[in-house]
Parts: structure tokens; C-alpha cells; sequence
């Protein structure tokens, strides 16, 4: 065999190791600044990715928050390197460009992403002249210098973004004094000028206070897909303590939490990267991300200093840093199949 042709033959065998199958419709995926990795979400202990989408045509630098869309379409916000959001397909993998892309050219301060049920994306910036939810309209691409903005008067560090069931926008922040603010605005009812809601704040909540740190993500919210109920990753500025709090669909004003998970049996250890710091699966699992490919999955209902009930670690090296998370499940996947020529 001539020598050209056995570097030819070893280097397909290599790409052929490398290459990964799409994950299962059930999967998690952890956004890890320039890459994406996936894994099943009946994973536990030590496991290889099923998907890793990194290389210099995704452009992906400092991705971070990402959301997956009805259609299971990634939408990829980075943070600082670059103002872009790229969108990828389903089965994106390896060295493979976004299929669409939008330019924010007023802000490179990308810190959450939530979309709705029309696929209209809510950007979440804070840079001080610009902060608060960018709104970017179905099938946007290229420079967008002027996007609609909406603004939450009572807060003065924005962190945090969600959609709930009814396509209405949850905002969470801190006011001037560091208490935590979650606002929910009517964006069901108008895109421009939504209304306020409700308001979730005040001693009762539990929510830990932060104080304004730049690109600080010290406060993560997630919604359950099937109740509505609202998840909240909180810590205080100096990650001593670490709490999840649970609250009922539509909470609103002081109440309390209808449960809380936090404590040394549970293995969350803090913060780390801009980004996702928990998401929740179809069948109420919760899921964190943690540092060194780590991702901790409690059990439906889970409450208090409980431990976790899936770990899923990645055997393969990759970024020790933690970054965003996201998850996919209860979806149609033969459906989504057909839909990823979009």
C-alpha cells in the first residue's frame, strides 16, 4: 500500500472514532465555551459523550446560554467574545456551521436566552446601556442594530430569562439593594410593551441575595415542562451557600417555596460560567451542571439535603470549567427528524 494511501485509510479510521451518532431524543447537553457535548439521559457514572459539536466553522467561543427550541433546534448565545446567536439543528455535530445566525450589534453581553412557542428568541443583556430582554423575531439572521428591548424598572442586575407554558417572560434579578426579584411580563399579549404579570420577591421566597457583580450568574431559573413549576438555582455572591428552590406554577408576591433542595448530600458545589446552571427534564428530574464534566439528576420531588439520584460524568478529557446546561426529552422525535432540513 502506498504511503499517501495509509495516511489517508488511518486518518478516516481516526475520524471514524471520533465521530459521534446523534444522541437520543432524551438527552442533556453541556455547553462548554467552544463546544456543545450531549449525553443520554438514562446515563449514570461514567459515560462518553454521544454528540460533541466544536470546531472553528461553529464559531463557538464562549457559548454559554443556549435554550433548545420546540423543533429541537439549538440556539447558542456566547458571552462577550462575540454578540452572534447561532442556531444548529438537531444532529449538528463535529466541525458543522450554524445553520442560522443573528447579530445583536449593539451588546456582546449575552448572559440567557429563552424562546417561545413561535420561535421568537429573548436575549438577555446586560450591558448597562442596553440591559434588559432583547426580542428577536422568527427567522432572524444577520446584523439586527435595532431589536425590540424590554425593561424591568425594579431591577438593577438582570441574570436570569425563562418562557413559562402560556409564552409570558420571567425575568429574574436583583433590585439596588440585592434582594431577588423574579418578574413575570404578559409577552403572550404583546411583544413590544408587555405587562407586568406578577412578582415573585420578599423574605418568604427564601431567595438568596446577591450583590451587582458584572457578568455575574449567580441566579438560574427553569421551568418544568409539564407544570410550569419554577426551578431556582440561587447563591449568595460568595457561593457559600448554594440552594435549589421550588415554587409553584404562577407563584406570586412573598411565598415560600413548596420545596427546597440544598445541602452536602447533595454534591452541588457553585456557579462557574455565564450559562444554564440547571434545566429540568419532561418527567421533573432536575439537572445540574457542575465543574469537571459533571452533572448531578435529582428525582421527581426531590427535596432537602438529599443526594443525587444520577451522576453522569464524562470519561473523555475535555474543559474543566463549568458551563451551561440544557436538556431535550418528551419530545417527537420522528417529527423533529423531518424538520431538521429547516
Amino acid at each position: 500500500m502506498k504511503p499517501t494511501l495509509c495516511v489517508a485509510v488511518a486518518s478516516m479510521l481516526f475520524w471514524v472514532q471520533l465521530a459521534h451518532a446523534a444522541c437520543p431524543n432524551d438527552a442533556v447537553f453541556l455547553v462548554l465555551g467552544d463546544q456543545i457535548r450531549g449525553y443520554s439521559l438514562r446515563a449514570n457514572g461514567a459515560t462518553e459523550p454521544c454528540q460533541v459539536l466544536q470546531g472553528p466553522l461553529t464559531t463557538l467561543m464562549t457559548a454559554g446560554a443556549t435554550v433548545i427550541d420546540k423543533k429541537d433546534f439549538f440556539h447558542v448565545a456566547q458571552f462577550l467574545t462575540s454578540s452572534t446567536v447561532d442556531i444548529f439543528p438537531r444532529k449538528a455535530e463535529g466541525n458543522e456551521a450554524p445553520s442560522r445566525s443573528f447579530m445583536l450589534t449593539s451588546t456582546n453581553d449575552l448572559l440567557s436566552i429563552a424562546v417561545d412557542s413561535h420561535l421568537n428568541d429573548f436575549v438577555l443583556t446586560i450591558r448597562p446601556s442596553e440591559a434588559g430582554v432583547l426580542v428577536v423575531p422568527n427567522s432572524s439572521s444577520g446584523p439586527l442594530p435595532n431589536p425590540t428591548r424590554i425593561t424591568d424598572p425594579t431591577i438593577n442586575q438582570y441574570v436570569s430569562i425563562a418562557i413559562d407554558k402560556d409564552d409570558n417572560l420571567l425575568i429574574a434579578g436583583y433590585d439596588i439593594r440585592g434582594a431577588a426579584i423574579i418578574d413575570t411580563f404578559g409577552t403572550s399579549r404583546s411583544l413590544t410593551s408587555p405587562p407586568l404579570l406578577r412578582s415573585l420577591t420578599g423574605s418568604k421566597t427564601g431567595l438568596l441575595p446577591g450583590t451587582p457583580l458584572f457578568g455575574r450568574n449567580n441566579m438560574t431559573i427553569a421551568l418544568d415542562p409539564r407544570t410550569d413549576e419554577l426551578f431556582v438555582y440561587n447563591a449568595t455572591t460568595d457561593e457559600t451557600q448554594i440552594q435549589v428552590s421550588v415554587f409553584a406554577a404562577k407563584a406570586s408576591g412573598d411565598v415560600p417555596p413548596v420545596r427546597t433542595i440544598s445541602g452536602p448530600a447533595t454534591g452541588i458545589t457553585g456557579s462557574g460560567l455565564p450559562g444554564n446552571e440547571i434545566a429540568i427534564s419532561s418527567d421533573g428530574r432536575l439537572l445540574v451542571a457542575e465543574p469537571n464534566l459533571r452533572i448531578l439528576a435529582f428525582a421527581p420531588g426531590a427535596r432537602g439535603n438529599v443526594a443525587p439520584s444520577q451522576i453522569i460524568e464524562d470519561s473523555t478529557p475535555g474543559p474543566i470549567a463549568q458551563g451551561g446546561i440544557v436538556v431535550r426529552s418528551g419530545r417527537r422525535g420522528q417529527q423533529n427528524e423531518q424538520d431538521d432540513d429547516r
